[in-house]
């Protein structure tokens, strides 16, 4: 080994010298070359509009670079990015893929013809965590066959001729806790079309909170009126994500759906031989209630889609009630709205800061004197909880978030109470109370039977016309006869412990 002497100034004048080793010269890093690419498909055939994607393997697996450049020999028949394939017309196309200097081929044709899967719209029930099912129409132009590589995403038809055909997709709950992905195949003329379907995980958890055998209805309590005849209607409750029910009966009553696809209600018209007695129920449902407190994990909403505004939600839950119980046009709401969008991140931060300024900023007062306007709410600031609900839910509609009321009764005592809920594309209803202020952001308390949801809800009235019911909580009467003496209709709703 040589030997080098390194001079060392010590201080001005003299000089030390100090001598050791020499250090040993870095070697040359070695470069591995790849050796070989090859594709895990190396033929195509597919219809326009259809996507398809290839994977590269590398050899060595520890080449120096195993960076691949993808080309298409004519992205007008194909394009490709990162290995995905999308074709664009009928025709016949070479995708490569490179890496160093090797390369791997796959031959894409496309197909004339037609081939075309589409949903109702694009956050369909079958994309939601809760799961659910939609119809999606397949349009083809020969004959084909239709499937899914995933036990939780079925489909109706597994074949068909051309034409249009509709096909029920359906998907189960997806308590996962992750989103998941299934591939919808159809094969048609020797082509290949497959389709994603991407369900995100649910986010609600359900603890059962009580249940019981539940009594809803009315009575009367009367002395010196005598009725001729009595007509009422009362809402009916239906299984959703806060209660199960269950083996509801109404003997004597009628059951109609409301036009909005989501309430129902029962009515009877009962006349002047059958009018009850004083104390006893006018009209009176039963059923087994099963009602429960509902959490959010807002932790699992990394992946947020943005809203269709053809979807169900968007096109019920949107823009101003005509009466004005819901009014995000409102210049105050407006304004208060635009103010909290720029200070928030994201649909989820928003809500939460609308939430937390309702509940700081209203009165609660006002009660039992039914929903007023948002004019009115944004001059006094002071109503009960569907009002409080009413300003939450405007200022959400205003940034163009679908919200609504959710009306309810106790199933424990004669007490009422409104809260709200949002809607969060591919996620669901998500709970909230503004009422109850810290807390009750995405929380649902349990002991509460839901009875509608959303306001200004139509139903039948006496003469067997539509008629708009502002808040259909309890019941809504039309009653003819001698009422110069004193009587009242009052509800009951119990069963739940």
């Amino acid at each position: 080994m040589k030997r080098r002497c390194i001079l060392i100034p010590a201080f001005a004048g003299l000089f030390l010298f100090s001598c050791g080793k020499t250090p040993d010269p870095v070697p040359e890093p070695t470069i591995i070359d790849v050796t070989s690419v090859s594709l895990d498909k190396t033929e195509l055939t597919l219809f326009p509009g259809s996507t398809e994607t290839l994977v590269a393997s590398i050899k060595p697996e520890n080449a120096s670079d195993k960076t691949v450049v993808w080309s298409s020999s004519d992205t007008g028949v194909a394009t490709v990015d990162d290995g995905r394939v999308t074709t664009i017309k009928s025709g016949r196309a070479t995708i490569t893929a490179t890496s160093g200097e090797k390369s791997a081929t796959c031959q894409v044709t496309v197909l004339e013809g037609e081939c075309e899967l589409s949903l109702s719209s694009t956050d369909a029930a079958i994309l939601k965590a809760a799961g659910g099912s939609a119809t999606a129409v397949l349009s083809a132009s020969t004959s084909w066959t239709l499937s899914s590589d995933s036990s939780w995403l079925t489909v109706s038809r597994t074949s068909g001729s051309a034409g249009k055909t509709e096909v029920l997709l359906s998907t189960t709950a997806n308590g996962s806790g992750e989103s998941r992905t299934a591939q919808i195949s159809i094969v048609m003329g020797g082509a290949t079309k497959t389709i994603p379907i991407k369900q995100r995980p649910d986010v609600l958890t359900r603890t059962k909170a009580s249940s019981g055998k539940v009594t809803n209805g009315v009575k009367l309590t009367c002395s010196g009126s005598t009725f001729t005849r009595i007509y009422m209607v009362l809402p009916r409750p239906v299984t959703n994500q806060y209660q199960d029910i269950t083996n509801w009966e109404a003997p004597g009553c009628n059951e109609n759906q409301c036009p909005d696809g989501v309430n129902s209600f029962i009515w009877k018209d009962i006349p002047a031989g059958d009018i009850p007695a004083s104390g006893e129920f006018v009209m009176s449902e039963s059923f087994d209630a099963t009602v429960y407190r509902v959490t959010t994990d807002f932790s699992k909403m990394d992946d947020i889609p943005e809203y269709d505004l053809e979807s169900e939600e968007c096109k019920k839950y949107l823009g101003r009630e005509e009466n004005g119980l819901i009014d995000p046009s409102n210049s105050k709401i407006v304004t208060r709205a635009n103010t909290l969008w720029t200070l928030s991140d994201g649909i989820i931060d928003y809500a939460r800061k609308c939430f937390g300024w309702t509940y700081s900023n209203m009165t609660y007062g006002n009660m039992n004197t039914g929903l007023h306007t948002i004019s009115s709410l944004m001059q006094t600031m002071t109503g009960d909880c569907g009002n409080y609900s009413s300003v939450f839910i405007s200022l959400l509609r205003a940034k163009g978030i679908p919200a609504r009321h959710v009306v309810m009764v106790h199933g424990k005592k004669d007490e009422f109470h409104v809260r709200a809920e949002f809607y969060v594309p591919a996620y669901g209803w998500i709970p909230a109370d503004p009422t109850w202020g810290d807390g009750y952001f995405g929380v649902f308390e349990g002991d509460y039977i839901v009875v509608t949801q959303g306001i200004n809800t139509i139903i039948r009235d006496a003469d067997g016309k539509d008629f708009r019911a502002d808040l259909l909580q309890t019941s809504y009467y039309w009653y003819w006869g001698q009422t110069t003496g004193s009587f009242s209709f009052t509800h009951s709703c119990l069963g739940l412990h």
